[in-house]
């Protein structure tokens, strides 16, 4: 059940579990590098933005059934949309690191790490 917005609130929650898992927590480190340009006086006159990508990082419980069954290196396809703070659009997400955890009085736990790349693109 969803919590009930009374007056001005802001976004609640998580809209959609990733397939697989029941996330706690969802976040994106959007990020970029630059070079800037100096003049002969060693001020900044110009700048160089690229290799934008984000950070995604999905905590959860594994779900009892149909369990997340992906694989590090593979691409993975967002239940919920990532906000639009890249100056491009498309490209892929990839996985980069998987990390689950057992406990004898807890539920199976798991954090996934991936990498959306806006000008990569999925051979075939």
């Amino acid at each position: 059940m969803s919590a009930t917005q009374l007056g001005v609130t802001g976004n609640w929650g998580i809209p959609n579990d990733q397939p697989g898992i029941l996330i706690t927590d969802y976040s994106f480190d959007f990020s970029n590098e630059q070079k800037e340009v100096l003049d002969k006086g060693g001020e900044i006159t110009g700048l160089s933005l690229y290799k934008e990508k984000c950070e995604i990082k999905i905590s959860g419980l594994v779900a009892k059934l149909s369990s997340f069954s992906g694989k590090i290196g593979a691409p993975l396809a967002l239940a919920n949309a990532m906000p639009g703070h890249l100056q491009s659009t498309g490209g892929n997400t990839i996985t980069k690191q998987i990390n689950r955890s057992l406990n004898n009085e807890d539920f199976e736990k798991i954090d996934i790490t991936a990498t959306h790349y806006p000008y990569v693109v999925i051979g075939s």
